[in-house]
């Protein structure tokens, strides 16, 4: 086949090898998409301080807009992998950023608070939630043994972006007022259509779309249900309990913190502190995010580091010092000390996560076990902010708030420690119609190649499968030396 197409030769020798070559580009890409990213997930309460002020509305339903956005920005992964898997991240993070931007853009003109909460936290959330799932998906496809340092580097960039970009939103929001700072952050959103030029689909991305296709085209499957099915089936995998344990995990994690995230820079305005102060206090988190994502992903590519106990231990520790801060936060040292705790330990999980779905459900499925993954967490993020914003209007304190948020992150980090004992060793999710025999004389696997794995659930791919119209089977062929080397199952394509 290679031979009649030179121009797919010289692609494929283009498309970079796990851990090698463009990799690292892709990483510097998505280091980049997350500083943006960062800036609207973690500042987003000084965005949320503009639109109060800007429509002298109730804190509870403000809070929507920022809630709003936080939750589709996880929903909408299920459809990011939909469109990863259909077409790639590169696409996918180029159209995020587009709708992104037109969405935020928009709320610099419009007359009422309905409408900023549609297109900011509906249309904005959509696309931030395309590009945020793309950016941290695309590490999965360009990395095998560098995976948890790379990621903990790229995801990093959430911190610098807290840290850089959150001033300089408040900044612009008291230069060009309350509306104006929407074109400011419109422009900042559509960087990441650049950042996201630099995902060209890698060696393995482009091996299993081909596999996906060809099993798309063995079922007789229409194109044009294709996006449909494979949101079906993000759904039909949390019959995996170790996944539904970790998505709800997830779900509590969000309520918790994008609760703090939203609320803590309104409440330090209220115990005395300046906006700008409060924002410096998102840049100190932003900081220690930044170095605790880095520390995080070097760590967990340690054989002796367990990645659940390292889930469990950071969610325990930020949970406890969030129940605690009604008794330290009264004076600007002991927010200062908050700041420290939430930037340290919000955000290590996402240096591992892409390890532990695959983990979870193998790399055959890491688009759609972390899409789904991010619906978990959608829920929890639109829940958690209006919750604290409807106990301040009714009565309440943002104390109280504070100590909800603290019990469900603590409840976050006991359901992922339970993760270890619904996720057996060498246990993978498979699909239901996985058909595999053995040749007895020849050793041969014949089915869905995209199911031979490893100890960690991933597939491992040598050669670059031809796909011809003849294909009819998979076949995986057990090499001696791979198998003394990682006891891994080297994929072939049957021509």
């Amino acid at each position: 086949m290679d031979e009649n197409y030179p121009e797919l030769r010289m692609r494929k020798r283009r498309l970079s090898v796990a851990d090698t070559g463009w990799s690292w580009a892709v990483m510097a890409g998505s280091f980049g998409a997350h500083m943006v990213s960062g800036c609207f997930l973690y500042a987003v309460g000084v965005i949320h301080n503009a639109i109060l002020e800007r429509f002298d509305e109730d804190v509870g339903k403000t809070a929507w807009a920022a809630g709003i956005y936080l939750g589709m920005v996880s929903l909408t992964g299920v459809l990011a992998s939909a469109l990863i898997n259909r077409y790639s991240c590169r696409v996918t993070m180029i159209i995020g950023a587009i709708i992104m931007s037109g969405g935020f853009c928009i709320c610099a003109v419009v007359p009422s608070l309905d409408w900023v909460i549609l297109f900011f936290g509906g249309i904005g959330g959509i696309g931030g939630g395309l590009t945020y799932s793309a950016s941290v998906i695309v590490l999965g496809f360009n990395f095998h043994y560098k995976r948890n340092i790379a990621s903990g580097v790229a995801v990093s960039g959430c911190g610098v972006g807290t840290f850089v970009l959150a001033p300089a939103v408040e900044a612009a929001r008291e230069t060009y007022g309350n509306s104006g700072v929407f074109f400011i952050i419109s422009g900042i959103a559509l960087h990441q259509a650049l950042f996201g030029s630099l995902f060209f689909p890698s060696k393995l991305e482009t091996e299993r779309k081909q596999i996906r296709h060809q099993n798309s085209i063995n079922k007789k499957s229409k194109n044009r249900f294709a996006i449909l099915r494979t949101i079906v089936h993000s759904f039909a995998i949390l019959r995996e309990l170790s996944l539904l344990c970790f998505c709800l995990s997830m779900f509590f994690a969000c309520v918790g913190i994008y609760l703090v995230y939203v609320h803590f820079p309104r409440y330090t305005i209220e115990m005395g502190s300046t906006p700008l102060n409060a924002s410096f206090l998102m840049s100190v988190s932003g900081l220690c995010n930044c170095i605790s994502r880095v520390l995080a992903g070097m760590a967990a590519n340690s054989e002796s580091i367990n990645e659940n106990v390292m889930y469990f231990g950071t969610f325990g520790l930020l949970g406890i010092s969030t129940l605690l801060l009604p008794l330290y936060a009264y004076t600007y040292g002991g927010q200062l000390a908050f700041a420290v705790f939430l930037g340290l330990y919000s955000g290590c999980c996402y240096s591992i996560i892409n390890t532990l779905i695959i983990q979870l459900v193998g790399i055959e499925e890491l688009a759609t076990g972390f899409g789904i993954c991010m619906f978990f967490c959608g829920i929890g993020s639109v829940i958690g902010p209006p919750l604290a914003g409807a106990i301040v209007d009714h009565g309440g304190s943002y104390e109280y708030s504070f100590m909800l948020a603290g019990f469900c992150i603590t409840m976050a980090a006991v359901l992922g420690l339970a993760i270890s004992c619904f996720n057996k060793t060498g246990q993978t999710f498979a699909h239901e119609d996985q058909e595999i025999t053995i040749n007895e004389n020849t050793d041969i696997l014949i089915g869905h190649c995209g199911m031979a794995r490893n100890g960690l659930g991933e597939p491992y791919i040598e050669t670059h499968p031809a796909i011809t119209e003849n294909t009819t089977t998979t076949e995986c062929i057990n090499s001696q030396e791979g198998e003394l080397e990682n006891g891994l199952l080297y994929d072939m394509q049957s021509t």
